[in-house]
């Protein structure tokens, strides 16, 4: 057993073989030192063989011990008790030889530093201690940490505590995180004579004073209880045995422990506890009376987040976009779920996906005015209707990641109807009512974009030209880059497409050129075709011969070296990106637009900050078109029947042809004046989101005229390649003083900075700890995001609630703020500890 001391054994057994001793028995009575036998043997090689003797062998060791020669020594053990005078057969030998015992429960409390007053609990635990593994990972625990408690060691290292700190608590979760039915730690417990101790802890932290305790009803005692103070309603009597309110704070404590412990795993069992609970307690009929606020309150059940979510359909249904919940908006309340309760983020593409409809709900029907002209319409789009656009693909693509959720598609029938019918319909219907491409100065026309942007730059610049990146896509990537330090200048503007508004038009229109002319889907530039990349850089070398034209693809996973050295020398490079149009320009993958334009986002931004390292400091960022997309199907109504013939050339969202004639819901214009040149052909188009019979996709549109369709960003993009000095929003604790007086502890914390470019928004975990490190409370997410520069809009203020327990005044105790993403980033704040205990009265 003691195998700490196997040394001492040994040296002790070589005294007595050097005390004229040929043979020395040792019966050890209940076998504890028999997996130290080979050690023991390898200590007294070269001083005596070691024997095992085991029952009925003993006339057979009599013979081979009288057999040998007197100069051979001979350790005889036996894992069992000293046989009877009438069995024992060695007992002349024994007379004449020595003997050996060991006092394994004194060696075992001095090789584990155990006080003398431990050795009754050594005694009772035998069995625990038989193992020597189990006493390999006692010796992993701190010793003043269970000392009061010995039985927690046990319960320690039977449900394998990491730390090596005991706390009754850390032993607790492991035992939930076991599970409710056939709990393997539980059961270690009772063969190792703890669980009549741990039902103790339980009773006395927690006051479940069932007469025959059982993890399942007390697992349910945990969760109803704390859901109910969340909801701020009374226990149901029939749960009254099960309600642990008197001690309230040890519940939050270990329940926040225990979500917190489990939050971020794969398996969540908090969560899969939650699923039995809600079972057990039959959930839907007992919270069935609890009003909707009260169930905002509470996240102890993932069925309440289900509930929150329909509750915000039913709202949108209703138009009702001013509701709230306990004072917060649904805007909020959607924000507050994911960020700061259990099951946030398993619901969060569902919150964020209501949140997006809640604002195309409340914003689709603020419609511009109808009588807008053609500037006065885009500047309205590019300040701020762009977003509408924007929200509804965020909306789809949540929508679309969520697994297409059949509980939520009325909303999803409702934010397509409003997006199609009160928002695309009539801002197109407005668009080209007023369409006059003569108003566009012609510093925003897309065919004016080298001479107006490229061929003025005395230094060098990068042009990446994404297909199909519309303008709402570009102001994503205008956000994001904007939370770069390194990024040290963004100007967003806008060019204007010509009809149609489509990449054989776009791609070449933004090359040098003095004349464009269409033949059949060819646009020349200057009677010279740019279909591929190759064509389009020899158009650009023939006006700089320092100029390139690489694709992104082929860069995005280059090594700087590489990229260097393409670039090395130039003074104008074209990078064409073709991520969402090869994506939704194909009716087996068109329902994934949305998905290829966050893609084409992320590979963008990605890229700039390649260039960046490499020295690239000035880049555009624009595109050849945009596009219309819905998700959901076209209905035959909404198709235009217009013949194609000749030399036409017919998409779904244009037509192109000589011939003059009118049609209603059809406007038209000159292609002579959109390619400033004499041509007789005009462009045919739908007024609003219709399209023309022609094959192609069935959502997925462009090449006519919408604000969606033909205004592409002209995103103006300045980096350096100084080291980025961003870092993390830092929390600063104000309170006017930091003692605790009472297990409610308030925390008042102020944001030193607002987010921006240098300032990183971070989610930050509190908790307190004893000197020893120990968690004496629960844990409480807290968000550094505020932008605001004004400091009284930074200061925010939460409660940390502490276990309820014995404190020592005089021990410290100290706030931890820790960075949740890094947790070796945290702050480590002193508090006084001055909550009043029992031993302060004198009663």
């Amino acid at each position: 057993m003691a195998d700490v001391d196997t040394e001492k054994i040994i040296e002790t057994l070589k005294q007595r073989f050097n005390e004229t001793h040929q043979f020395i028995f040792w019966y050890d009575e209940h076998g504890e030192f028999r997996d130290q036998v080979n050690d023991i043997q390898a200590g007294l090689q070269g001083v005596a063989q070691v024997w095992v003797l085991t029952r009925g062998h003993q006339v057979q060791v009599k013979r081979e011990l009288l057999a040998l020669a007197p100069s051979e020594r001979v350790l005889i053990y036996s894992p069992e008790p000293e046989p009877s005078l009438n069995e024992d057969h060695l007992r002349n030998i024994v007379l004449y030889s020595g003997t050996f015992t060991a006092d394994s429960l004194e060696i075992l409390r001095k090789a584990l530093g155990y006080p003398q007053s431990l050795r009754p609990f050594l005694k009772d635990h035998r069995k625990f201690f038989d193992s020597k593994e189990r006493r390999q990972r006692l010796r992993h625990y701190d010793l003043k940490s269970y000392l009061v408690t010995p039985e927690l060691a046990i319960m320690a290292v039977v449900a394998k505590l990491k730390q090596p700190l005991v706390d009754f608590f850390d032993i607790l979760q492991l035992v939930l995180g076991a599970g409710m039915q056939d709990n393997l730690i539980l059961a270690g417990f009772e063969k190792y004579q703890v669980s009549g101790r741990f039902w103790d802890e339980v009773r006395s932290r927690f006051g479940y004073t069932a007469a025959t305790p059982n993890l399942s009803d007390f697992i349910v005692g945990l969760y109803l209880t704390i859901t109910y103070h969340q909801m701020k309603r009374p226990m149901p009597q029939r749960f009254a045995n099960l309600d642990f309110s008197q001690d309230l704070a040890n519940v939050q404590t270990l329940m926040q422990q225990f979500g917190s412990r489990h939050q971020d795993n794969t398996t969540d069992m908090f969560g899969q506890l939650a699923h039995d609970v809600w079972q057990a307690v039959q959930g839907a009929t007992l919270f069935a009376d609890a009003d909707i606020d009260a169930v905002a309150r509470a996240d102890s059940f993932p069925q309440f987040d289900e509930q929150l979510l329909l509750w915000v359909q039913e709202r949108l249904q209703l138009g009702d976009v001013n509701a709230q919940l306990n004072g917060r908006s649904i805007d909020q309340v959607t924000k507050w779920r994911v960020d700061t309760t259990h099951y946030g983020q398993q619901f969060k593409s569902l919150y964020q996906m209501m949140r997006k409809a809640w604002h195309l709900v409340r914003d689709v029907r603020v419609q511009a005015p109808t009588n807008q002209a053609t500037l006065e319409a885009i500047e309205n789009y590019v300040q701020s209707g762009y977003r509408l656009d924007t929200r509804y693909r965020q909306f789809v693509w949540d929508y679309q990641r969520s697994q297409l959720p059949d509980a939520y598609r009325p909303t999803k029938q409702l934010v397509d109807a409003l997006y199609v019918n009160d928002y695309l319909a009539p801002s197109m219907t407005t668009w080209n009512q007023n369409l006059n491409l003569t108003t566009i100065p012609a510093t925003h026309q897309q065919r004016n974009f080298y001479k107006n942007h490229i061929a003025p730059e005395t230094n060098r610049i990068v042009v990446i030209i994404s297909d199909a990146f519309r303008f709402e896509a570009a102001k994503e990537l205008e956000k994001q880059l904007r939370k770069s330090d390194q990024v040290t200048g963004l100007k967003m503007d806008y060019l204007v497409t010509g009809l149609p508004s489509v990449t054989y038009m776009g791609m070449p229109a933004m090359l040098p050129h003095h004349d464009l002319t269409l033949e059949e889907k060819t646009l020349l530039v200057d009677g010279q075709p740019a279909v591929n990349r190759e064509q389009r850089q020899r158009i650009l070398q023939a006006q700089n011969p320092a100029s390139a034209a690489y694709a992104l693809d082929d860069l995005k996973d280059a090594p700087s070296a590489e990229i260097r050295e393409k670039f090395a020398g130039k003074q104008v490079v074209y990078i064409y990106h073709n991520q969402i149009d090869t994506t939704a320009d194909n009716l087996k993958s068109e329902d994934s637009t949305f998905q290829a334009t966050a893609e084409a986002i992320s590979e963008i931004r990605l890229l700039i900050g390649r260039l960046r390292t490499v020295s690239i400091a000035h880049i555009l960022v624009t595109a050849d078109h945009g596009y219309i997309y819905r998700d959901d199907q076209l209905e035959d109504s909404d198709k235009i029947d217009l013949q194609r013939t000749g030399t036409d050339i017919k998409s779904q969202r244009y037509l192109i042809t000589d011939r003059n004639f009118t049609l209603p819901g059809v406007d038209r214009q000159s292609l002579g004046q959109i390619l400033g040149r004499a041509d007789d052909r005009y462009v045919y188009y739908p007024q609003t989101a219709k399209t023309f019979r022609a094959p192609g996709g069935a959502n997925y549109v462009h090449g006519g005229s919408s604000l969606q369709e033909m205004v592409v960003p002209l995103l103006d993009v300045r980096t350096t390649t100084s080291r980025s000095e961003a870092h993390n929003a830092q929390l600063e604790v104000v309170n006017a003083t930091k003692r605790i007086t009472s297990l409610e502890v308030p925390v008042v914390l102020r944001q030193s900075e607002p987010v921006g470019a240098t300032v990183i928004p971070t989610a930050y975990n509190l908790y307190f700890v004893d000197d020893q490190g120990r968690h004496i409370s629960g844990l409480v997410t807290v968000n550094a995001n505020s932008q605001s520069i004004e400091v009284e809009q930074r200061i925010q203020q939460t409660t940390i609630v502490l276990a309820d327990r014995y404190y020592d005044k005089t021990k410290d105790y100290y706030l931890i703020i820790e960075n949740k993403q890094e947790p070796t980033d945290y702050q480590r704040i002193a508090f006084d500890m001055d909550i009043a205990n029992l031993d302060d009265f004198d009663f």
